[in-house]
């Protein structure tokens, strides 16, 4: 299996879109630093797509628990973790207006998944796309 690079920045960035759109609803801050903070969280969902394309190589590498060369479960740890830090990221989000106004645990773990599901989404969509 060889090191996927550019499905995992295409659908990062679809994910980092989606996130804006949610920030945009739930934090309720200004355009211009809701918009700054999705762009600067896109970076993190950008990395764990990375890993989510890329589990194959770690779990078939054999030097793992028996636990961690399970994909699937791995992939559910991952949602698990990316909606953990979708959450704290926009619960420190220091432009909103007022203490509260952070995006939904529903909203984190909606982005955990499709982080997390991006391997089966992306031959859906690949056909798509102009490359």
């Amino acid at each position: 299996m060889a090191l996927e690079i550019i499905a995992p920045l295409i659908m990062g960035v679809i994910a980092g879109i989606i996130d804006i759109g949610f920030m945009i609803k739930d934090l309720s801050g200004d355009a211009k630093s809701t918009i700054g903070h999705g762009v600067g969280a896109m970076t993190y969902l950008i990395a764990f797509s990375f890993i989510a394309f890329n589990i194959e190589l770690a779990t078939n590498s054999g030097y793992l628990p028996k636990f961690f060369q399970n994909q699937i479960a791995v992939l559910i740890i991952l949602a698990l973790i990316t909606a953990a830090v979708v959450h704290a990221k926009s619960a420190v989000f220091a432009k909103s207006r007022g203490p509260g106004t952070h995006e939904t645990w529903l909203h984190s773990i909606i982005l955990g998944v499709l982080v997390a599901a991006s391997p089966f989404i992306w031959p859906l969509i690949e056909g798509y796309l102009p490359f």
